[in-house]
C-alpha cells in the first residue's frame, strides 16, 4: 500500500519520462542485489530456521556469521562491477537514457545497501520474528525499494518535498530513497546484533558450518532468482531498450496495482517459509499439506474479487491514482487486466515454489526456470515491438501461468504435497486426516 502510494506521488513531483527512468533504476537495483546476494537471503531463512527448530543455537550463530561474512563479499564485488565496468553499459546502450546517465554512482549505493539489507532482514524470517523482516526487508517478497520503514520514510520526504513546492529531479528522489535505505540497513543491523548476542554458543558437537556448505545450499538459490528476475523486471528492461521511459512509466505504474491481486498469497508466503522449513525436516508432510492448501483457498478468494473489481473499475481507480491521462489510458487499463489474470493464476497455484525452495528442491524448480525464462523473450521482443506494453503484458502472463502449473506439478511429485486451492472444504475440517508421513 505504502509503495503504491509512492508510486502516486511520484507521478505529481517527477515527469512521466524520469518516472520511467526511475523504474528502471529500481530493477537494476533489483537485479543487481539479487546477483550480489548469492542467493543468501533464502539459505539464511532454511538454515536458521531448521537449526533453531532442533535447537541448535550454536549452529545457527555460525550460520548467520558465515552469510553475513559472504554478503560482505558480494556487496563489494557487485557495487564494484556495477560502478566500474557495467552501469555505463546498461545506461547508454541499452536503455540510451540520458536521465540515468549520470546515477551510476548512486545506483552502485543503492545496491550495497540492498544486498546487507535483504540478507539480515531475512534473517530474522529464520527466526520467525515476521515482524521485522517485513518492517526491513522487501527484495525476497517481491518489493523493489526496500522494506515498509525505508518506503514510510521515502513517502514522508516526497510528500514534504511536494507540499513546500521544492524543485524535485529524478537524482533528487535518488538521493532521498538512499538516505532512507541507509537508516533502515543501520536498524537493522543493530537490531540483528541484539538477535544474535542472545544466543548461547551451543554445544560443542554440534557440526560447524563452512563456507562451502552455505555456498552448496545458496548458489541454486541465486540461479533461481536470477531466472525469476526475467518475468519480473525483463519486462521493464525490454521495453526500455525497445520503446520509451514514457512506456515505462505507463506500464509500471499499472503493473503495480497487480499487488492488490497477489497481495494476500504474499502475505502467506511472509509467514510460510520457516514453518515450511520446520515441519518438512520433522516430517510432518500431510499436516503441512493441509496448511498450504487451506492458505490457498483462502488466498484465492479475495484475489479473484479484486481481478473482478479492476475489470469493471480499472480505468478509473488508475485515473485516481496517477496524476497525468496517460496512466489512465486503454493500455495501461489492459496491462493491468492481462497482469491481474497472470497473477491469480499464481494465487490460486498456492506456495509452490515457496515449497520446493525451503524443501531442499531448488535445482529442480530451477529447471523450471531455466526452462521458461528463454520463452519469454522469444515472445515479449517481438510482442513489445508490435504491440508495445500491452504485448509484454501478454507474454509475461502467459509465462507466468506456465511457470506455476509445472511448479505445482513438480512440488506435487518431490514432496508428495499439492498445493494449489481447494474447492471443497477438506482441508478445513477438524476432522481432516492427521496422520503425518515419516
Amino acid at each position: 500500500m505504502v509503495g503504491i502510494l509512492t508510486a502516486s506521488l511520484l507521478t505529481f513531483v517527477i515527469s512521466p519520462a524520469e518516472v520511467g527512468a526511475y523504474n528502471l533504476a529500481l530493477s537494476m537495483i533489483s537485479f543487481g542485489a539479487l546477483v550480489g546476494a548469492l542467493g543468501l537471503p533464502k539459505t539464511v531463512v532454511r538454515l536458521v530456521a531448521e537449526n533453531v527448530g532442533l535447537n541448535r543455537s550454536g549452529r545457527t550463530r555460525r550460520v548467520i556469521y558465515t552469510v553475513l561474512g559472504l554478503g560482505v563479499v558480494g556487496t563489494l564485488l557487485t557495487s564494484l562491477a556495477y560502478f566500474l565496468v557495467v552501469g555505463d553499459l546498461i545506461e547508454r546502450r541499452l536503455f540510451h537514457s540520458p536521465l540515468l546517465v549520470g546515477l551510476t554512482g548512486l545506483i552502485a549505493v543503492w545496491i550495497a545497501i540492498a544486498i546487507v539489507q535483504e540478507i539480515t532482514a531475512e534473517t530474522f524470517r529464520g527466526f520467525h520474528d515476521l515482524r521485522w523482516a517485513t518492517l526491513l526487508g522487501g527484495l525476497a517478497t517481491g518489493g523493489k525499494s526496500g522494506g515498509l520503514i525505508m518506503r514510510l520514510m521515502l513517502l514522508a520526504c516526497l510528500a514534504l518535498l511536494w507540499s513546500t513546492g521544492a524543485g524535485v529531479d529524478l537524482k533528487t528522489v535518488m538521493v532521498v530513497s538512499i538516505g532512507a535505505g541507509s537508516v533502515s540497513l543501520l536498524l537493522s543491523c543493530w537490531l540483528l546484533y541484539g538477535k544474535v548476542s542472545s544466543l548461547g554458543s551451543g554445544a560443542t558437537e554440534e557440526e560447524p558450518v563452512s563456507t562451502r556448505e552455505v555456498l552448496d545450499d545458496a548458489l541454486p538459490f541465486l540461479a533461481i532468482a536470477m531466472t525469476t528476475f526475467v518475468l519480473q523486471s525483463a519486462d521493464i528492461w525490454i521495453l526500455g531498450a525497445l520503446d520509451s521511459t514514457t512506456a515505462v512509466a505507463v506500464y509500471t505504474n499499472a503493473s503495480k496495482l497487480v499487488t492488490f491481486v497477489v497481495m494476500p498469497l504474499l502475505v502467506v508466503n511472509l509467514v510460510m517459509p520457516p514453518i515450511v522449513a520446520e515441519m518438512y525436516a520433522q516430517g510432518r508432510i500431510a499436516r503441512l499439506e493441509r496448511t498450504l492448501r487451506a492458505f490457498s483457498t483462502l488466498a484465492g478468494v479475495p484475489a479473484l474479487l479484486v481481478l473482478v473489481g479492476f475489470m469493471l473499475l480499472g480505468g478509473p481507480i488508475l485515473g485516481l491514482l496517477y496524476n497525468q491521462d496517460i496512466y489512465s489510458s486503454n493500455t495501461a487499463w489492459l496491462v493491468l487486466l492481462i497482469l491481474s489474470a497472470a497473477k491469480l493464476v499464481a494465487v490460486w497455484s498456492g506456495s509452490c515454489g515457496l515449497v520446493l525452495q525451503f524443501t531442499g528442491h531448488q535445482v529442480s524448480m530451477l529447471r523450471v526456470s531455466l526452462l521458461t525464462s528463454p520463452l519469454f523473450f522469444i515472445l515479449a521482443i517481438p510482442a513489445a515491438m508490435r504491440y508495445g506494453p500491452v504485448g509484454v503484458a501478454a507474454a509475461a502472463a502467459l509465462i507466468t501461468s506456465l511457470q506455476n502449473v509445472l511448479m505445482v506439478l513438480l512440488a506435487k511429485r518431490k514432496t508428495g504435497m499439492w498445493t494449489h486451492v481447494s474447492f471443497s472444504l477438506s482441508p478445513f475440517r477438524k476432522d481432516a486426516p492427521k496422520k503425518d508421513q515419516h
